[in-house]
Formats: structure tokens, sequence, C-alpha cells
């Protein structure tokens, strides 16, 4: 069974439901094009910078001399800190850290080369990365209001999964955590304990989690990424996107807003009826007295 649902609804005001219609293309945008400050792109730094990772690496090396507990593991900074504690050899926090710092400097050296990698493997992977979002059901009403021009626009639910454009929808998720390229914490284990770390192989997840105000959405995502060629052809960021083909029978339905115009909803009748005569087409309604729409189910003349 997959792992995700048999359709996913597209959400978005009148003029674009009918350029998608009309062009049976999608719209796959890269990071950057989504304007939320919250949101990882090609332009977003690391929390924090070589001096303050070595003052980190410092001070945890100092706190692991003088704890109370030994420190445990094999790698080579906790052996030697081991045979410190055995030797006795610092009498003070403050004479420990002058050893450490020109011994963590040429550690965190040999990290930042690493680092510096990382940040140029996320520069490219993001700006190669495209995104089209979706929701899971077609009577999300926090979708209608916040992408469909506030029920004044339209939803077509797309069939995804294999043998379509939309083959592997992923679920984002709604943690309070926000997502950083690289935790310090993580390059801190990879000094102090020589913890394996290739932040590279976690780049897409970052791209699955927002914060828990928007759990409402109930967003899904696909994603994929353009070939070097397409992602470096320009500096634009604007023109970061990629319009891909559908194909017709894979538009199962469209929902017209419940308070879309008279004019929008007989354009996007014209281009259902034109373009996907085996398309439903349904009509949306408030339900009298709750927070709540109805869909009523339309009979096209064929």
């Amino acid at each position: 069974m997959p792992d995700h649902p048999d359709t996913l609804s597209k959400y978005t005001d009148a003029d674009t439901a009918c350029q998608i219609l009309q062009s049976q293309t999608l719209r796959w945008s890269a990071p950057t094009l989504y304007n939320d400050p919250f949101e990882l792109n090609h332009k977003t730094p690391l929390s924090f910078d070589p001096q303050t990772l070595l003052q980190s690496v410092i001070r945890a090396a100092c706190g692991m001399i003088f704890a109370r507990e030994e420190p445990r593991g094999t790698a080579p900074l906790t052996t030697v800190i081991r045979r410190w504690r055995d030797e006795d050899r610092f009498d003070s926090p403050e004479e420990a850290e002058e050893v450490l710092e020109e011994l963590m400097a040429r550690m965190v050296d040999q990290r930042q080369s690493d680092i510096d990698e990382m940040m140029s493997d996320w520069r490219r992977y993001t700006r190669s990365l495209r995104i089209c979002s979706f929701s899971a059901k077609a009577d999300n009403l926090t979708a209608w209001q916040y992408y469909a021009d506030s029920h004044r626009g339209a939803v077509l639910k797309f069939q995804c999964g294999e043998g379509t454009s939309l083959k592997h929808p992923k679920a984002v998720q709604y943690s309070p955590a926000r997502p950083e390229i690289s935790r310090l914490k993580e390059q801190l284990d990879v000094v102090l304990y020589n913890d394996k770390l290739r932040s590279q192989d976690s780049f897409e997840d970052k791209f699955l989690s927002k914060q828990p105000a928007a759990k409402g959405e109930q967003e899904w995502r696909c994603i994929d990424n353009v070939d070097a060629e397409e992602a470096n052809k320009t500096t634009d960021e604007t023109l970061w996107y990629s319009d891909r083909r559908f194909e017709a029978e894979h538009l199962r339905a469209v929902y017209l807003g419940a308070f879309m115009s008279v004019a929008d909803k007989k354009r996007m009748l014209e281009f259902v009826q034109t373009l996907y005569p085996d398309t439903k087409v349904f009509q949306a309604e408030a339900v009298p007295g709750k927070y709540e729409i109805g869909f009523n189910r339309l009979t096209l003349k064929k």
C-alpha cells in the first residue's frame, strides 16, 4: 500500500486555476519563491560561525575534564581527556582552556573544511530544488481561505503515485523545532566524539517540516531536482521554477469555490468541458449554521 492518498488537492485562485487547466501544467517552485521567512533556501546561513563552534568545543571539552563522571566513548579526544583526568593535568578550567584552544583550533579547522563542502552542496541542492504543494483533501477550510482566494478560487484534485507526474508525495510534519541546515550540537558531537555525520543525506527532510500553527493546511509536497544546466541557466530567482505537464485523465475533479464569481465559473467550466471532458466538477456551498462546506455535483453538457 502506498504511504500517501490516492489524490491530492491543489488550492488556487481562479486565474491560476484557469492557467493550469489551459496549459495542462503545474508549477514546481524553488523554495526561495515560497516567500516564507521560515522556509530554508539557498541563502540560508548556518546558525553558528567557526568562532562560535571553536568556543563551544573548548567549553565542552573543558567541562569533560572537570566533570564528576569520567567521559565515555573511544573517540581520540575522549581518550586524551581521560588520561588528563588520571594525571590531574590541569588545576583550573582557565589553565585547561589555554591548552585546549590550540588543540581545538586545529580540530575545528579540519571540521570546517567539511562544513564548507556541505554548504556548497546545500546551495547547489536548493537552487535546483523544485516543490509542488498540495493539501490532502478538498474540504479544508484553512486552505480554501489562504490559498483559494477566500473561497473565490478553486481546487483541482489530481491522481498521484506511480504512473503520474506526482509520483512520490510526502506529508509535511508540523513541529515546534525549526529545521536547520545543520545544528551546532551535531557539529560539536563530530569534533568531540568523532560522530559520523553527512548532513547532505537529510537535506530533503528540511523541506518537510513546518510550524504547528500551519497544521490545519494538511500539506503534502512533491519534491524533485532539475539538472545542473537548468538550475544554473539564470541568476534571476523569480525564474527558478518548472512548469510540468500532467495527463488530462489524472485531473480527477474540479471544485469551484462557494463564492467564485459567475465570470470565473464560466471560464473554468469552458476549459473543463473542452479539455477535460471526463473530469468531475463540483460546486462548493457554505453549510448554513456551520463552519463547513458541502459539494454538489454539476452535470456538464457534452
